[in-house]
């Protein structure tokens, strides 16, 4: 670099921008689920497949795809932000709108440490040593979830989010300092959202601008995992773990930007669908002059990231295909696709433009059927979901106090000069 010349952004950002047209949502509809019941997330059954479509066509009805969205068509002010951020440097930056300006210096500045942050993943996720002289050293413990929590808070995902700002779920268990050597104490907190009539939990992690209360994101961890084959026409874009895996902790959900880390492939996809639904609303009640309600949660494993999305207005669930967190062919280097994808994610506000329809058949064409399938309790979901929640009361299955309890005490007090109803 010339004496004169300025500082240029880290060119490892725009190397990332081609491959960011090649992500995809699938486009999900709901097809049975409990959300109506108190449940915890981790008990959240929500059955989901990709919504098909096929062709007008008589000849060629066999002609069935799956509905999908380019990940450049929801985040385009993103992309068209980092494209006219090319052939600037650092100065012109700081010139910039504020929430663009904060949110360009995070990413350059990740990326100028990127190198630390790799290792310090590394040695957490894969209890690996990063100094030959350190392999004779006894092996060290199996990671936990909360270990592998606290390095995606600490080394990735806190890293770029607005504000810098976490917290990690105060019930995670074995809690202590990052395991990487940097010896940072992570800040623990209420991470509770949701109803308890209705879902609801503790996420992993969330993330919070201190600035901004809207800047608000989930994200939601995974250990041990496998993609699933997506061989059959039924296949979801969802990942399992491995079946044979021991659960080494018990899932603790969470809230705001959250991460959350699990331990086995039950209920796995289920659970992260209904926190990224219930969290929408929540964000839609908190903040209802957003320009698009289109909220994202992110699901994190040391070896992939995917996100799933929840328009809460116009009722339009997005999955994501899944994305490598490492280069394939560079060991132990950190994905620049990834991270960027991450940051645009975290900063979805400013960020995400959502999608836009030119009429109400097309909506209708997107539909999630959640809004449908949560008809009988759309009063809570719409209006009294909770956040930072430390814990939840327990909601008595028998009792149903908006129906069969109420119905029972007028029948009881209200039944002289009355008769029994024919049964049809």
């Amino acid at each position: 670099m010339a004496e004169n010349e300025k500082p240029r952004l880290h060119k490892g950002i725009f190397l990332a921008i081609p491959h960011l047209h090649k992500m995809k949502f699938a486009v999900l509809e709901i097809k049975n689920c409990n959300a109506t019941e108190s449940k915890s997330f981790t008990d959240a059954d929500c059955k989901f497949d990709m919504i098909k479509m096929e062709r007008e066509e008589e000849e060629l009805k066999h002609e069935v795809r799956s509905l999908n969205v380019n990940f450049a068509t929801l985040f385009r002010p993103g992309l068209d932000f980092l494209t006219a951020c090319q052939d600037k440097n650092v100065e012109d930056i700081e010139k910039l709108d504020k929430p663009q300006m904060e949110a360009m210096v995070l990413l350059n500045n990740y990326f100028q440490n990127i190198g630390l942050h790799e290792e310090s993943l590394i040695r957490v996720f894969f209890n690996k040593e990063q100094e030959e002289g350190e392999k004779s050293r006894a092996k060290q413990p199996t990671p936990t979830e909360t270990d592998v929590t606290i390095a995606f808070a600490e080394h990735l995902l806190g890293r770029l989010a607005p504000g810098k700002s976490y917290i990690i779920d105060y019930k995670a268990k074995k809690k202590g300092i990052c395991k990487c050597g940097c010896n940072v104490e992570p800040k623990f907190g209420s991470t509770g959202i949701g109803h308890e009539e209705v879902w609801h939990g503790h996420i992993d992690i969330i993330f919070s601008s201190h600035n901004f209360e809207e800047d608000q994101c989930i994200a939601n961890c995974e250990k041990d995992l496998i993609v699933q084959d997506c061989s059959t026409s039924s296949c979801t874009p969802s990942k399992k773990r491995k079946e044979d895996v021991d659960e080494k902790e018990e899932i603790s959900p969470g809230g705001k930007t959250i991460t959350e880390v699990k331990g086995t492939a039950v209920g796995t996809s289920e659970q992260a669908i209904a926190q990224t639904i219930v969290f929408s609303l929540l964000q839609r009640q908190r903040h209802p002059n957003f320009r698009n309600s289109m909220t994202p949660n992110i699901l994190v494993s040391p070896e992939y990231i995917q996100i799933i999305m929840y328009d809460s207005v116009n009722d339009i669930l997005l999955c994501s295909n899944f994305i490598d967190l490492f280069n394939v062919n560079a060991d132990g280097c950190l994905s620049s696709e990834a991270v960027v994808i991450l940051w645009l994610v975290l900063h979805y506000r400013v960020f995400c433009c959502g999608l836009n329809f030119e009429d109400n058949v097309e909506v209708d064409i997107f539909k999630s059927n959640f809004h449908i399938f949560a008809k009988e309790k759309w009063n809570v979901y719409s209006k009294y979901l909770k956040s930072c929640v430390p814990g939840f009361p327990i909601i008595e299955k028998e009792i149903k106090v908006d129906t069969w309890n109420r119905k029972v005490l007028q029948g009881t007090e209200y039944c002289k000069g009355m008769k029994k109803k024919k049964t049809e």
